[in-house]
């Protein structure tokens, strides 16, 4: 795994000092381990050219999952129907 440096810097400062401690920890880490590191960079990079509108999307879209979550948790006795089939699914839903 080669590490590319972005941007201008210069020798000493604190973003020097920042990628030497994240390439001396990529190194102590097990081979098998370094590239779900590189997948979640990947990520990052990825979160920080999203277009606002999408930034935003993705927070509600999240939001509603943990209040799924939360609700969930709170109320462990409500469980949703599963129907095997389709007819199943008609059966029960026909007095509705």
């Amino acid at each position: 795994m080669t590490i590319q440096p972005t941007g201008t810097k210069r020798p000493g400062t604190r973003h020097d000092l920042e990628e030497r401690a994240v390439v001396a920890a990529l190194r102590k880490l097990p081979p098998d381990d370094r590239l779900e590191v590189l997948r979640y960079i990947e990520y990052l990079e990825y979160k920080a050219h999203m277009a606002p509108n999408v930034v935003a999307e993705e927070r509600a879209l999240w939001g509603a999952v943990e209040a799924n979550q939360q609700y969930k948790s709170r109320h462990p006795d409500e469980k949703l129907d599963v129907y095997e089939t389709g007819e199943d699914f008609l059966k029960a839903v026909a007095d509705l």
